[in-house]
């Protein structure tokens, strides 16, 4: 969360279990850090995935399939050789 910030109300109500969300509203309030300054000498395209990668919510997260669409992958994205699994009904929250 030092990097990511504090989850706000919404994320916060997605979380299943009590324990883990008292523990959340707990903890100290983090503020998002500015990639740009955390990540410095990476590309504008690494640092944008990287958002997109560590977005905490996972329904607002990239998925696998869209990041390797990612023009950071540019070079290397070969849609006909990525093959792609089931897509799971997963909230990780359940779990928490």
């Amino acid at each position: 969360m030092q990097l990511c910030g504090t989850p706000d109300a919404d994320l916060l109500d997605k979380i299943q279990s009590v324990h883990a969300r008292n523990y959340v509203t707990q903890l100290e309030v983090q503020h998002p850090q500015d990639f740009k300054q955390v990540f410095r000498g990476c590309s504008a395209q690494a640092i944008d995935l990287l958002e997109k990668m560590l977005e905490l919510d996972a329904d607002l997260r990239i998925t696998s399939t869209d990041a390797l669409a990612h023009p950071y992958f540019e070079e290397y994205h070969d849609p006909e050789d990525e093959p792609t699994g089931k897509e799971y009904a997963c909230n990780l929250y359940d779990n928490i």
